[in-house]
């Protein structure tokens, strides 16, 4: 009869799958935690920091709320409504 209590070796597999969770985790986590101080936005920053969704509510944060991302974007748009200068004007 084995104890509840008994605690068995992990097989490689369950090791890997576990690294590689933690790994993606904390890519999405770092990137949205940065996203959120450069946005000076502390209640995202600690809602970021204290949740783990691996990696969804990260993600959300960066691609849909992140105040940097979407300014990032509008300049981008903004730029290509614009010809580039090739030439200088003289006077």
């Amino acid at each position: 009869m084995s104890h509840w209590m008994e605690h068995r070796k992990p097989e490689p597999g369950q090791i890997a799958l576990i690294s590689l969770l933690a790994a993606w985790t904390l890519a999405w986590k770092g990137v949205s935690l940065w996203h959120a101080a450069k946005d000076d936005s502390k209640p995202w920053f600690v809602v970021l920091l204290l949740s783990n969704t691996m990696g969804l509510l990260d993600a959300l944060y960066i691609f849909r709320v992140s105040r940097t991302r979407r300014l990032a974007v509008e300049d981008t748009r903004r730029d290509d409504d614009y010809p580039q200068q090739t030439h200088s004007i003289e006077d």
